[in-house]
């Protein structure tokens, strides 16, 4: 797993999302072999089952931008990766 809070200032981040995408039409997708690009980039080469933070792309997408990412299903509290540590 990276550490987005150490890159974040330091490097360019590529945000990508797929918008409406659901995890067992891309597992699936991917199990069969119709999405050799994407499996290429992807951490293992798998699709992680999340949860989004919204429950439609606008408030998706605000909740992304402000450090709440789609989280695992495993119901913990999750850290925000991308929020910027407080300067103290």
């Amino acid at each position: 797993m990276i550490d987005a809070s150490r890159l974040i200032g330091s490097h360019d981040v590529l945000f990508v999302t797929l918008d409406t995408l659901r995890y067992d039409v891309a597992r699936d997708a991917l199990a069969a072999g119709r999405t050799p690009h994407l499996a290429a980039v992807l951490p293992g080469g798998q699709w992680e089952e999340r949860q989004s933070p919204g429950s439609f792309t606008y408030a998706a997408h605000h909740a992304f931008f402000a450090g709440f990412l789609p989280t695992p299903v495993a119901p913990v509290r999750h850290p925000r990766l991308f929020a910027r540590p407080l300067s103290r």
